[in-house]
């Protein structure tokens, strides 16, 4: 039965999608190409269309059809929108990291010379890195310093609705042992930087350098080195749901054991910089009658360029 929601959730979500994609093609690609966002110096960001636009001052109709005149030298930019940038005649705060849910990776890149700093719980710490366009680098630990991983992911886009990507995270369990880890996966993502939904599957193993084992007498046998690995497959989606919200979903699951982690999340937009990641998960088998839940709580913050 929750394997059933699980799979009824991303369903949830790719229609939510498929219906906002729907809903943006509908309009001219005309008034697409013409839909600008202005930001200025002091921080402000105004939609629009650029009426005129010289040395002095650039003049643009706001979208309910007012003129505003700013003066040139307090323009930072004037950006090419769409109207998934515009929510209810007010300019988005953009997800400042798309590359990511709360923790699974989308196939999304992170932009040359862009880093953001996450942390889980204020325990647990990631810190990612656009090397360029489509490549990332990353590192992962807590604040003891244990475990540490470190990540890597390259992104293909196809066009602007489709994008796969390879990466991996390979590191070792704690100080003084001889335990690794890593995963190296796949994944595939449907939809724009707002709203989308990904599907990844990857391959996860634990190496135990300090395995041991016994002879029928007692004798200790190691140590030696002793490898597991099991296949993982993930689902999730992003729906941007208002100015400063997004709805979530995140599963994971191993078939090997049979059991899934995950649940809903939303993703609460503070800034253009930050955001705030609230959410309730589950853990458990797909037979088990009654799972345990568990908040979980994440904070971003990205650098700008």
């Amino acid at each position: 039965m929750r394997i059933v929601s699980i799979f009824l959730t991303g369903i949830l979500l790719m229609t939510a999608v498929q219906a906002q994609e729907k809903k943006e093609t509908a309009i001219p690609a005309a008034s697409d190409s013409a839909l600008v966002i202005l930001s200025t110096n002091s921080g402000e960001h105004f939609a629009g269309y650029i009426v005129s636009e010289d040395p002095r001052e650039v003049t643009i109709r706001l979208q309910n059809g007012k003129l505003l005149s700013i003066p040139a030298y307090t323009v930072k930019s004037i950006k090419p929108a769409t109207r998934e940038n515009i929510i209810g005649g007010k300019v988005v705060y953009p997800n400042p990291h798309p590359s990511r849910y709360f923790y699974t990776p989308s196939a999304l890149p992170m932009d040359k010379g862009e880093v953001y700093i996450q942390t889980l719980y204020g325990v647990a710490f990631q810190a990612q890195f656009g090397i360029t366009d489509r490549f990332s680098l990353g590192a992962t630990t807590t604040i003891v310093g244990t475990p540490l991983a470190l990540t890597t992911k390259y992104s293909i886009p196809v066009d602007e609705k489709n994008t796969f990507a390879v990466g991996g995270l390979a590191g070792f369990v704690g100080w003084g042992t001889q335990t690794s880890l890593g995963i190296g996966f796949g994944t595939y993502t449907y939809g724009t930087k707002e709203s989308n939904i990904t599907l990844g599957a990857g391959l996860g193993w634990v190496r135990d350098g300090d395995a041991v084992d016994y002879t029928p007498t007692g004798e200790m046998i190691g140590p030696f080195a002793e490898t597991n690995s099991t296949g993982i497959f993930t689902l999730a989606g992003n729906k941007r749901l208002s100015r400063n919200l997004s709805i979530m979903g995140e599963f994971w699951y191993v078939p090997e054991g049979g059991f899934f982690f995950g649940g809903p999340c939303f993703r609460l937009y503070n800034n253009r910089k930050s955001t705030f990641d609230l959410g309730i998960w589950t853990i458990g088998g797909i037979s088990d009658v009654s799972l345990p839940v568990f908040p979980v709580f994440s904070y971003t913050f990205k650098f700008e360029k």
